[in-house]
């Protein structure tokens, strides 16, 4: 793969720790928040970058077009909101009015959240899936067989 057009882009941390950018004409954004966006299935292009208010200012396809020191100042700031809590057991899936809420145990402990709809529930390939809560946070399983009999069991019962 050849290297990408550079960026005449900055990004820069505040003295509160937070991301800025300044863009292509100079205007400095402020608390400034990276996202990784689909497919999943190259997850190390397609970076969107977003506002406070979550807009979008810029989407970058591939983050070594980005020049250093830059690019590693953005790639810690994504490491950081890169939050994909890992599927470990899935201990109870109560239905509700309004979804499923989900007890599980992930990689970072036990937690429960709650799922609107099916289609919050995608296979990406190869046995794996990724739950997107209520709050736009996603779960891993990275492999459904390995999941305990239990665990299978409860997921296939609603899904």
């Amino acid at each position: 793969m050849s290297s990408p057009q550079p960026l005449n882009i900055e990004f820069i941390k505040d003295g509160h720790g937070r991301l800025a950018l300044v863009d292509t004409n100079g205007i400095r954004h402020a608390n400034v928040h990276p996202a990784k966006l689909f497919p999943l299935t190259e997850k190390d292009l397609w970076i969107s970058i977003q506002s406070e208010a979550s807009r979008e200012i810029l989407c970058i396809e591939d983050p070594r077009s980005v020049p250093e020191p830059s690019r590693s100042v953005l790639l810690e700031a994504l490491g950081r909101r890169d939050f994909v809590p890992i599927i470990q057991v899935i201990h109870r899936i109560v239905r509700k009015a309004d979804g499923h809420e989900w007890h599980v145990t992930t990689d970072r402990g036990d937690t429960t959240f709650e799922v609107e709809t099916d289609e919050s529930i995608q296979p990406l390939g190869h046995g794996r899936l990724v739950i997107v809560d209520r709050r736009n946070i996603r779960y891993l399983i990275p492999d459904v067989a390995s999941l305990d009999r239990v665990s299978k069991r409860k997921l296939e019962h609603y899904y």
